[in-house]
């Protein structure tokens, strides 16, 4: 029988997880929604010419030392600038932009709202330090963003700017994973206060 707080927030079914949001984006608790933005392209071009540049001195040097050195970091710049990854599950939100980003526990979100920014506010795109928190961002995602504000374990305000072409949405879930976990609080208490044994 499913428990009354994880039947509060329903899994979202449309969006399947990728392989690495199966292995390391699992969640905590049900999943709720699944947000992914992949690089555009403009940046996948902008490597791609790159790339050809490399590969083009090379030719004209005789030598693959450049493509060597320069291929694997256009590489790397790929993995952790080409992909931002949200999963909102019952007690964290994840967000991660390739390798890098936090996992914010619930409870310790204070809201979610749907903003609309400029770039240049933020100076460019990447991962960026904005004047009141930390900014994820990338090309794509038309100005819009989720401001998430919350505080760590010892109660020092954060906020956190999410880039991503669905910010109602993703919004809207963290809101409504915050409400279910609320709601289930009070059940969770009563069943750990059940299991407390008799004082003697």
């Amino acid at each position: 029988m499913t428990e009354p707080d994880q039947a509060l927030v329903p899994v979202e079914t449309s969006k399947a997880p990728d392989p690495y949001e199966r292995d390391y984006m699992k969640g905590q608790g049900a999943v709720l929604y699944r947000d992914k933005m992949v690089s555009g392209a403009k940046f996948n071009g902008f490597l791609a010419i790159m790339g050809a540049v490399v590969l083009g001195i090379g030719a004209l040097q005789g030598t693959m030392i450049p493509a060597l050195t320069v291929l694997p970091l256009l590489a790397l710049l790929w993995v952790f600038f080409g992909v931002i990854r949200v999963t909102v599950s019952e007690e964290a939100l994840s967000v991660q932009y390739g390798l890098i980003g936090p996992t914010i526990p619930m409870h310790a979100i204070e809201s979610a709202t749907a903003i609309q920014y400029k770039w240049t506010s933020v100076g460019g795109y990447g991962i960026r330090r904005a004047p009141d928190g930390w900014m994820y961002n990338m090309m794509g995602d038309g100005g819009n963003a989720v401001k998430v504000v919350w505080h760590d374990a010892k109660g020092k305000r954060k906020v956190t700017y999410v880039g991503t072409k669905t910010a109602e949405k993703l919004a809207e879930e963290i809101s409504r994973g915050r409400a279910a976990l609320q709601a289930a609080q009070p059940q969770r208490e009563l069943r750990a206060s059940a299991r407390e044994p008799d004082a003697e």
